[in-house]
């Protein structure tokens, strides 16, 4: 009896392989149609064998068709994302600056692109909110607006996104998108550096990219006092603090749960401002630590023959006199201070805050801290 269990199992195991590779020829073929059947058969015989064993799982229909479409929208990104990497029209290494608008994202953008990093050449211009510049892509803005417009929300919104929007077809369509953009605007270059706020709300849709293994990614997450944030938005924005301190929480904890596991590292404001040499070698560190050994090689060539001039000239980009916020509440802002929901939002923003500058050289711990913290954003939502 267990033999022939065991001769079932290698032959539907055989049969949920062949599935898959079908299912991937279909794709390259752009016959999703035949993918989507290929892959509900890899399913089901992977959901009978593991029954077989006595493991149970859903049994609605409707489940199994659900994660059919996901499974196929996830191997279609991956298939085009090698496409590109085969064709050389991306590079191998994404650095993607992650963090909350009016957080020095484009302070630290800037900075890298000074030391080397490769900017898109779709740049956003210059305004007299960033009178340096935002570094970011006007085409990947675009694209992730109006995918955000898509899902009925913004960047400005802190509430979720609907649930499964990540492996649906919109999210796939939006990831195409997204490769033939990078492919165009950064040419194959080997450190790009993609930067957009949205990306704190919509990374984790990227997750078919980083599974996949394709690609070499480092997370560099700069963290700025809330109540400055909220000063700064006032300004740009004439955002409430109410709405702001929303953002800023649900930005930090999108943002930390989407890159776990990942390579990544927080950089603090006040280390930026303060101290950009050391900013700038926790970078070029995590990037290193990232890298495959073709451009860890790379990065050595640059530590040994210029790296002392390059990131002297590349500090230089960060004007402290550009810092115009300070952690005290401003403005129009100050009457929403007797307000006890901003009261609670404050103590939570700081808290959370707190927890990962304790942690930011320990990974790990930063992690925890907030995992013990969210509780409290749940209820503060």
């Amino acid at each position: 009896s267990l033999g022939l269990v065991g001769s079932e199992m290698c032959i539907r195991d055989s049969l949920y392989r062949a599935s898959l590779l079908f299912a991937y020829k279909h794709i390259i073929n752009e016959d999703l149609e035949k993918a989507n059947d290929e892959c509900h058969n890899a399913i089901t015989f992977l959901r009978e064998s593991l029954e077989r064993l006595g493991i149970t799982t859903k049994p609605d229909r409707y489940d199994l068709s659900a994660r059919t479409r996901c499974f196929v929208n996830s191997l279609v990104s991956q298939a085009e994302l090698q496409q590109a990497r085969r064709t050389s029209k991306i590079g191998r290494h994404f650095v993607f600056v992650l963090g909350m608008h009016r957080s020095g994202t484009s302070a630290l953008t800037g900075m890298l692109v000074q030391a080397g990093f490769t900017a898109p050449s779709d740049l956003m211009p210059a305004t007299v909110a960033n009178p340096k510049g935002y570094w970011e892509s006007l085409g990947i803005l675009g694209i992730n607006e109006a995918f955000l417009e898509q899902m009925e929300s913004h960047w400005s919104s802190s509430l979720p996104l609907p649930a499964g929007w990540s492996e649906s077809i919109s999210a796939r369509k939006w990831r195409t998108s997204l490769i033939n953009l990078i492919s165009e605007v950064f040419g194959g270059a080997q450190l790009a550096m993609i930067k957009d706020p949205r990306f704190c709300t919509l990374i984790m849709g990227l997750e078919p990219w980083f599974e996949s293994r394709l690609i070499n990614t480092s997370f560099i997450i700069p963290i700025r006092h809330p109540l400055e944030v909220a000063n700064s938005l006032l300004q740009a924005e004439g955002t409430t603090l109410y709405k702001s301190l929303r953002l800023w929480i649900k930005s930090i904890f999108m943002t930390e749960q989407a890159t776990r596991g990942f390579k990544r590292k927080f950089i603090s404001f006040d280390e930026l401002i303060q101290n950009p040499t050391n900013a700038l070698e926790t970078c070029l560190l995590l990037v290193e630590s990232a890298a495959d050994s073709g451009q860890t090689e790379k990065m050595e060539d640059f530590q040994n023959t210029a790296r002392t001039e390059s990131i002297s000239q590349a500090t230089k980009f960060i004007d402290k006199s550009l810092r115009r916020q300070r952690t005290v509440i401003e403005g129009k802002n100050f009457s929403e201070t007797n307000d006890s929901r901003n009261v609670r939002l404050i103590h939570l923003a700081e808290a959370v805050l707190q927890a990962v500058l304790d942690n930011i050289t320990d990974d790990d711990a930063i992690s925890s801290a907030l995992d013990k913290l969210y509780p409290s954003m749940l209820s503060a939502s």
